[in-house]
């Protein structure tokens, strides 16, 4: 007759792995679902030692979290402020977002987004270089912006991190106004390639139609920049077109 193990044989099995084989897997857990996460911790005893490790914490997935909890749920709080000290980029992310632009923690904020950023998170990239650029740090903007030009679809991730920003920023209430001004002389002469008509497009008409279909006029927009300026230039309007989101809810003006 066949016999099969039992649940403390199972314990015994799991206790015998190697922690840190333990805490990848869990980390793997944590990254498809933090609910799965907590289902593990409570199966044994090694399992719960291990998922106390910042490493998943750090990877753990927080989309299914709302950007800001207008109810009182400390459980999720505590959480996601574990997930920061743990060095978790989305959150990283989030927070820094909310710190720079709505609470007006504008060093902590910039912290956040830069030690998100250095982790390469795409997102966190984007918009600390934006906010560089924004506050006249041209060089280290542009640096970290043009590390994000790499492969040739860069223009999607472009697209991407505008719609993650946007998303973050529409949960929250913006409150530094400073950011609104934009980049220094965005609508003027920025580069040494060219002389005037920075913020010059096409016709509605002509920016349109896309290959695939009528394409968005930010779409639109986002492509005439790319093919038509520099990237110094490009980039410049992109963070005047972020400064444009804030006031107006879309990427052009």
């Amino acid at each position: 007759m066949a016999t099969f193990p039992s649940a403390g044989d199972h314990h015994h099995l799991v206790a015998a792995v190697p922690k840190d084989i333990l805490v990848d897997v869990l980390a793997r857990v944590a990254f498809q679902s933090p609910a799965d996460l907590v289902s593990a911790k409570l199966t044994c005893k090694a399992l719960l030692e291990a998922s106390g490790e910042d490493y998943i914490y750090r990877h753990v997935t927080i989309a299914e979290f709302p950007v800001i909890s207008w109810k009182s749920d400390l459980s999720g709080v505590l959480f996601i402020d574990r997930c920061i000290t743990s060095g978790n980029p989305e959150a990283l992310f989030r927070r820094g977002l909310i710190e720079y632009l709505s609470t007006l923690e504008i060093d902590s904020g910039l912290r956040n987004l830069g030690s998100a950023a250095r982790s390469g998170h795409p997102e966190s990239v984007y918009i600390y270089g934006v906010l560089m650029l924004c506050q006249g740090q041209q060089e280290e903007g542009m640096a970290l912006l043009r590390s994000l030009e790499g492969g040739s679809r860069w223009l999607e991730m472009v697209r991407y991190c505008r719609k993650s920003v946007r998303s973050v920023v529409m949960d929250m209430w913006v409150r530094n106004f400073t950011i609104l001004a934009g980049p220094e002389q965005n609508r003027g002469r920025i580069c040494s390639c060219r002389q005037e008509g920075f913020t010059v497009l096409p016709s509605p008409e002509s920016m349109g139609r896309g290959r695939a279909g009528w394409a968005s006029k930010e779409d639109a927009e986002l492509d005439f920049y790319a093919i038509n300026r520099c990237r110094s230039c490009f980039w410049n309007h992109e963070a005047a077109a972020f400064c444009s989101m804030l006031r107006f809810g879309r990427f052009w003006f």
